[in-house]
């Protein structure tokens, strides 16, 4: 056959007639061995046991130098007993200049004690969850340390299927390697511990040195942080909490992830009744105890702002597979990316504009680096030690949430000299009550409005049409790509793919965080490319320098593009320039207030509701912050000590406008791009405004009587001709009214 075909013997030929064709020089060899073997058999023969011998002699001596170096290193090697497995050094938390100490964690909680001191349901708890074959196998896991091998050979990491005894020998290693020697070492100590002391003994030790999250090592510790009780007043259900949390204490966390620590909780008890250390009927009467918060402890005392810092800086080294285990024991230098001059004007800011403030009231304030996505401030409240962090939680943005559906609807091509009714209320199709504007009765008024100006006086009438016309779930997914991750504490995407996402959404009716919002505002910053927000630049070990961790920058992503960015930013320009929150020295900056109405909340006289929340987001070139304020208890109308409102031009703007200027004193002034101008002008719902009408012509003089009169008629004065007061296009003559307000939903 020709072009590269292959010819198949024909049936019954001799398989090996199949075989690739040997070149002539080895089968000339092949050929030369065989005439000799048949020429002295013998001879062969002989000199095949030789080589035989040799190989097993190498193997032999191979074998013995292999033991021979097992038993040195077994005999080398020392069980450390729980004195010696101790925190050497404690981690430091730096701001960005690598130099000025942020937090430092890592002095080690711990209290050893004796097996007896520990219920027998705490024990057997911990045994369900982490070796129930405890007492009848050996110290180390064949199968584990296989799977082990195996991960590694297909390039993946070791991994863990330790016993209890192994997890013990692991603890001996700070520096937490994946390594076969640092592995070999643990199953040489395993050994040992098995071969030298009870299970009882192991059990004791490894009970007082495993860590438990929350900066407590060993049961004692861990007892007193998650209950506020000593070890042994512990209850079974209490017990299987403290066990649940042994495999990964940040995962199974009761406060920051309730679910997943329950589910964890549930298959320990599960794993007792399936031992028969638990009957099913004690199983279905145990409930979930009630836990401490993170900080109550008195070994955790990270207060202040600085505490939720730490919190989220930890949370991102977890994500890098850098456990809170290691951070607390391994000396690390970890290098933020907050910076100290940023982040102490975050914090005077809020304490300066909320002097003499109620007390009740409570702040978030999140600034992001434009371009890069580095958090420079974060301010999640004042109490820190675990608190509920107000910057990561989710809050109604109220008309906050105004510049993406703006921005989507530059992207179809709205322009923002296009016209709309913003006369409140009005009426819409997919509702049945109607849409007001902000303000005490109707609201704000506007009955031919650009988005410019319905941006500035932000006009709910005009946004709940405009977000019904671009649709409000791509309105939503460029939030989504901006930065906005959440609504309501669930991703964007099941709203959008659900259909329940409403045009209240434009409005401010769905929840979002304030670092969501830091970081959407610093995707206009930047042109409209998104980041992602990171708090570590870098990881060094402080004994040797070896560089653990260090953040890869990226060129973002792209979430709208750049005419809409300058044209969006253009009219929160005019927002910023219009109000009395306009930054020091003349600098430009952009943002957009909000403020979020809960008709629940009691409010004597005004418009019948309180307001629950109050924002002001905005940005300059090289920096985007977003405050939020509001109460713990969000029926609690926001007031000031004087009794009115809180509106987002209020109290949230002097603080941003507060740590703007503190962030950025001494920094260059930055200019932002013209506005692009794109986009149809008749695109909108409104005509644009009739031209003024001119002014009336004067009144004429008076006719004298005709009667005679004793004295001459003085000359008549003619009346003075009246004036009217044009109202430009843009701003509005009358004062900017309060943020906007409807009944659907606070904007």
């Amino acid at each position: 056959m020709h072009g590269g075909g292959v010819s198949l013997p024909p049936a019954g030929a001799d398989p090996g007639s199949i075989l690739p064709p040997q070149s002539p020089r080895k089968s000339h060899r092949r050929s030369k061995r065989a005439a000799r073997q048949e020429r002295n058999p013998a001879k062969s023969q002989k000199r095949r046991r030789r080589r035989q011998r040799l190989a097993f002699i190498a193997s032999g001596l191979t074998l013995f130098m292999a033991c021979g170096l097992l038993g040195v290193v077994y005999g080398a090697t020392r069980v450390p007993l729980p004195a010696e497995v101790h925190n050497k050094q404690s981690s430091i938390i730096y701001f960005a200049d690598g130099r000025n100490e942020l937090a430092r964690i890592g002095a080690q909680n711990r209290a050893d004690i004796k097996l007896s001191s520990v219920p027998k349901s705490v024990q057997l708890a911990v045994l369900a969850a982490e070796d129930r074959n405890y007492y009848s196998e050996s110290g180390i896991s064949p199968k584990g340390i296989a799977r082990a091998i195996w991960a590694n050979l297909r390039g993946k990491d070791l991994q863990g299927g330790s016993t209890i005894t192994q997890q013990y020998a692991k603890n001996a290693y700070l520096d937490q390697q994946r390594t076969f020697t640092r592995k070999f070492r643990e199953i040489v100590i395993a050994v040992k511990l098995d071969r030298s002391y009870s299970k009882d003994q192991v059990l004791e030790w490894y009970l007082n040195t495993i860590y438990f999250g929350r900066g407590a090592y060993g049961i004692e510790a861990a007892a007193e942080t998650y209950f506020g009780e000593p070890a042994s007043k512990l209850t079974l259900e209490q017990g299987a909490v403290l066990a649940s949390s042994i495999r990964s204490p940040a995962r199974y966390n009761p406060q920051e992830h309730p679910q997943a620590a329950r589910d964890r909780w549930q298959y320990v008890l599960d794993g007792m009744v399936s031992q028969r250390w638990l009957t099913p009927a004690q199983e279905t009467q145990a409930r979930y105890p009630v836990v401490r918060p993170v900080g109550s402890s008195q070994f955790n005392n990270l207060s202040g702002s600085r505490g939720y810092i730490v919190r989220q800086v930890s949370k991102e080294l977890e994500a890098q597979g850098i456990t809170d285990e290691v951070v607390r024991r391994a000396g690390l230098k970890v290098i933020t990316t907050i910076d100290k001059q940023s982040q102490t004007a975050a914090v005077d800011a809020v304490a300066s504009t909320f002097a003499g403030q109620p007390a009740d009231l409570r702040q978030a304030l999140v600034a992001i680096e434009p371009g890069t996505g580095a958090v420079k401030a974060y301010y999640g409240g004042k109490i820190g030690n675990g608190a509920l962090d107000y910057a990561s939680h989710s809050y109604q943005p109220g008309s906050s949430i105004k510049p993406y559906v703006l921005a989507e609807a530059l992207a179809q091509g709205i322009s923002l000299r296009s016209f709309w009714n913003g006369t409140s209320p009005q009426d819409f199709p997919d509702r049945t009550a109607p849409v007001y504007n902000s303000g005490d009765g109707r609201g704000s008024q506007c009955a031919h409005c650009d988005l410019i100006r319905s941006t500035v006086l932000s006009l709910n009438t005009v946004y709940y049409a405009l977000t019904a016309k671009v649709g409000a779930q791509k309105a939503a997914l460029l939030a989504k790509a901006a930065g906005i991750r959440s609504l309501a504490g669930q991703p964007i995407d099941n709203f959008v793919n659900s259909g329940k996402l409403s045009n209240g959404f434009g409005i401010g009716q769905f929840e979002i965080t304030p670092i969501d919002q830091a970081d959407g505002f610093a995707t206009f910053a930047d042109g409209g490319v998104q980041h992602d927000p990171y708090f570590v630049e870098k990881v060094v070990r402080i004994d040797t320098g070896e560089v653990v961790y260090q953040h890869q920058k990226s060129d973002g992503k792209r979430a709208f593009a750049p005419d809409v960015a300058a044209d969006a930013g253009y009219a929160m320009q005019q927002v910023v320039r219009t109000s009395a929150n306009r930054l020091a020295g003349a600098r430009p900056a952009a943002a957009k207030t909000g403020t979020a109405e809960d008709p629940n909340a009691n409010q004597t006289g005004g418009n019948g509701g309180g307001n629950s929340a109050a924002w002001m987001c905005g940005f300059t070139p090289q920096l985007a912050a977003a405050v939020w304020v509001g109460h713990d208890n969000l029926k609690t109308p926001l007031v000031t000590n004087t009794g009115r409102q809180i509106y987002g031009s209020g109290l949230p703007g002097a603080t941003w406008k507060a740590f703007m200027d503190g962030a950025l004193k001494n920094q260059p002034i930055r200019t932002f791009p013209p506005a692009a101008n794109i986009g149809k002008r008749d695109a909108g719902n409104d005509n644009p405004p009739p031209p003024p009408s001119p002014p009336p012509s004067p009144s004429p003089p008076p006719v004298p009587s005709a009667s005679p009169l004793p004295s001459p008629l003085p000359s008549p004065t003619p009346s003075p001709r009246p004036t009217k007061t044009r109202c430009p296009t843009f701003p509005a003559c009358r004062p900017p009214p309060h943020a906007p307000r409807s009944t659907a939903g606070p904007p």
